[in-house]
C-alpha cells in the first residue's frame, strides 16, 4: 500500500515536471514562431543563371498547377528539369502538357533513374543532374506552390560566399478532407515551431525538404548526390554534409506552400510515420523529447493523477491558452489560416499514437513504396522494381 503511494506521488510528479517543461517549449515556440513572422524579404544584387529540379512521381493532386507555377517565375534565366523514373509514370503527361503550353521557357524532361541509388528520389535527380545547365541549383518538391518572387527569394542568401545552402520552412495547405487538415496543422503548429526553437540552441546545422538552393561547385564538394543517395532524409543530410565544410545553412523568409493532400488517415499515418522514424534515426534523443511538444495532453495527465486540484487545473488551463495561443501565432507567421479550435485535441491525440508508434520500427513508406530503413536514416538496398527506362530527355 505504502509502495503504490509513493509510486503514484512519483507519477503525479513527474507528469506535473513534464507538463511545466511543455508549457516551456511552448512559450518558446510562440516567440520563435512571432519573430519569424516579422522577418522581410532579402533583395540580391545579381541574378545568376538557375537551374531548378522537379523530380515526379505520380499526377499526384494540383501537379499541373503547381509546375506552371514554378515555370512562370520572374527570373531573368532560368532553366527548369522535371524528371520522372519510368515512362509508364502518370506525372510524364502532366509535365509535357506544361512544356508545351509554355513554348517560351525553358523546360527540359528528363526519364530514368540512375540503378544502386537506394533513395528513389535521388535516383530520379542523378538522372536528371545530366540536363543542369547552370551553376546555381534548386531542388524543390513537386508538391509546393510558389510565388512569380520565389527564384529570387531563395537564391538571394547565395551572393554571400560563406553561405553553403539556403532552405525553405514550409505552410501546409490542406485540401477539403479531414486527413489532409490534420496533416496541414503537423506541419505549421507542430513541426515548424519546434524547428524554428531548435534553431535558438545554435546554427542550422540541416536542410528541410521542400525547397533547397545552393551552388553546384559547394554540391559537388559533399559528393554531389551520391553522397545523399544511400539517406533517406536527403534533405537533412544536404545541410548536414555542407555545415560540415565549414559553410553555413541559412532558412530563407521565403515560405513554401505544401500542398497536403493525405486524403485519408491511413494514408496520413503512413506519412507521418516515415517523418517521425526518419527523426528517430537521425536524432534518437531528440525524438524521445519529442512529447514534450504536445502540452495539453501533459496537462491533462498531470491533472488526472494530482492530489490539488486548482494548481494542476490552471497548469491545464494554462497548456490549453498556450496551445491556442501557438496555433494562432504560428499560422500568422506562416501566412495561413489556423484550423477550428476543436481539431486540435483530435490533432494532438492522433500525433501522440504516431509519436509512440514511431518510437519502433524501421519500415517506412514513400508515396506508397516500401523501404526498410537500416542505421540512422540509412536505408537497404532497394530491389529491382522491374524494366527501368534508360535516362534520356524528351
Amino acid at each position: 500500500m505504502g509502495f503504490g503511494r509513493t509510486f503514484r506521488r512519483a507519477l503525479a510528479l513527474t507528469a506535473e515536471i513534464a507538463a511545466i517543461a511543455s508549457l516551456g517549449y511552448t512559450a518558446a515556440a510562440i516567440a520563435a514562431s512571432a519573430h519569424f513572422g516579422r522577418r522581410e524579404r532579402e533583395e540580391a544584387p545579381a541574378q545568376p543563371p538557375v537551374t531548378l529540379l522537379v523530380p515526379l512521381h505520380g499526377d499526384e493532386p494540383l501537379l499541373e498547377e503547381n509546375l506552371r507555377a514554378f515555370a512562370e517565375q520572374d527570373y531573368p534565366d532560368l532553366q527548369i528539369v522535371l524528371g520522372v523514373a519510368h515512362a509508364d509514370d502518370p506525372a510524364l503527361p502532366v509535365a509535357r502538357r506544361v512544356a508545351a503550353s509554355l513554348p517560351h521557357h525553358r523546360i527540359d524532361i528528363d526519364i530514368g533513374e540512375v540503378a544502386g541509388a537506394r533513395n528513389p528520389k535521388l535516383a530520379n535527380v542523378l538522372s536528371m543532374m545530366r540536363l543542369v545547365r547552370n551553376t546555381t541549383l534548386i531542388l524543390a518538391d513537386s508538391d509546393t506552390r510558389v510565388d512569380a518572387d520565389y527564384v529570387r527569394a531563395v537564391t538571394a542568401p547565395l551572393q554571400t560566399p560563406e553561405i553553403g545552402a539556403v532552405t525553405c520552412l514550409f505552410a501546409g495547405v490542406p485540401d477539403d478532407t479531414f486527413a489532409s487538415q490534420l496533416g496541414a496543422m503537423f506541419m505549421n503548429e507542430q513541426f515548424i515551431p519546434s524547428a524554428l526553437v531548435d534553431r535558438l540552441f545554435g546554427p542550422l546545422r540541416h536542410c528541410f525538404g521542400p525547397t533547397n538552393a545552393f551552388r553546384a561547385a559547394v554540391l559537388q564538394s559533399i559528393g554531389g548526390f551520391d553522397a545523399l543517395a544511400p539517406h533517406l532524409a536527403d534533405d537533412f543530410m544536404l545541410g548536414h554534409f555542407i555545415a560540415e565544410r565549414g559553410l553555413r545553412v541559412v532558412i530563407s523568409k521565403y515560405v513554401i506552400r505544401t500542398m497536403v493532400s493525405d486524403s485519408t488517415l491511413p494514408v496520413l499515418w503512413d506519412h507521418e510515420l516515415r517523418w517521425h522514424r526518419t527523426i528517430r534515426g537521425l536524432q534518437p534523443l531528440g525524438y524521445a523529447g519529442m512529447f514534450l511538444t504536445f502540452p495539453v495532453p501533459l496537462a491533462l495527465l498531470a491533472f488526472a493523477l494530482a492530489r490539488r486540484r486548482v494548481p494542476a487545473g490552471m497548469l491545464l488551463a494554462t497548456a490549453v491558452l498556450g496551445r491556442i495561443a501557438l496555433q494562432r501565432v504560428a499560422a500568422r507567421a506562416l501566412g495561413v489560416p489556423p484550423a477550428p479550435l476543436w481539431m486540435i485535441p483530435v490533432r494532438d491525440a492522433f500525433g501522440l499514437a504516431v509519436w509512440a508508434r514511431g518510437l519502433t520500427g524501421h519500415d517506412v513508406r514513400w508515396r506508397g513504396a516500401p523501404l526498410q530503413m537500416a542505421a540512422g536514416d540509412l536505408l537497404e538496398e532497394r530491389l529491382p522494381t522491374g524494366a527501368e527506362e534508360a535516362g534520356r530527355a524528351v
